[in-house]
């Protein structure tokens, strides 16, 4: 009976431990999503995708005609999506882009998740959006991935800004720490 009781409860602690694990294991895909997407690292943020990966665009197309759609395959989703949209325009060193990922809200459910996350970014130093990522995660053998991503702008705005300076995230994380 009280061997019974132990088991049991090093089980729970082994299942609660197991989806700690998960849980941050997700939000760890999620940031390496950001920075990758921040600094260019196109062979990294294929790497937050599964083979078979689909992204979801809407709200793009008042700004950037033609982008808004579905991207099916990892290979489609980097070179016709994001290499299309911010690979031509970070040629040019002087613009900067960037952006804030937060409030995520994560359902578990065994080898898959779901997600709601906020997002602020500016892009090429003279437009804001804000909006929504929703992804559906997928465990494969050595991390996990995104098999789903919807990005939905909710806000986008043309800003001025004069005296705009700074550096691209490659530039920094090039640097020794």
């Amino acid at each position: 009976p009280r061997e019974k009781r132990m088991e049991a409860t090093m089980e729970d602690v082994l299942a609660r431990l197991r989806r700690l694990e998960d849980l941050e294991a997700i939000r760890h895909t999620w940031r390496d999503y950001c920075i990758r997407l921040d600094s260019e690292d196109w062979t990294g943020l294929g790497d937050v995708y599964t083979e078979d990966a689909v992204l979801e665009m809407d709200g793009l197309g008042p700004l950037a005609p033609g982008l808004d759609g579905t991207y099916r395959g990892r290979r489609t989703i980097i070179d016709d999506f994001y290499r299309a949209s911010i690979g031509e325009a970070s040629e040019n060193r002087s613009f900067l882009t960037g952006h804030l990922s937060t409030n995520m809200q994560i359902d578990l459910k065994g080898d898959e998740a779901t997600t709601l996350a906020y997002f602020f970014e500016i892009v090429a130093n003279n437009l804001v959006l804000i909006g929504t990522y929703q992804h559906r995660f997928r465990r494969e053998p050595d991390r996990w991935r995104f098999a789903f991503l919807r990005i939905s702008i909710r806000y986008a705005a043309r800003i001025e800004a004069s005296g705009l300076s700074g550096q691209p995230l490659i530039d920094i994380l090039a640097k020794p720490v």
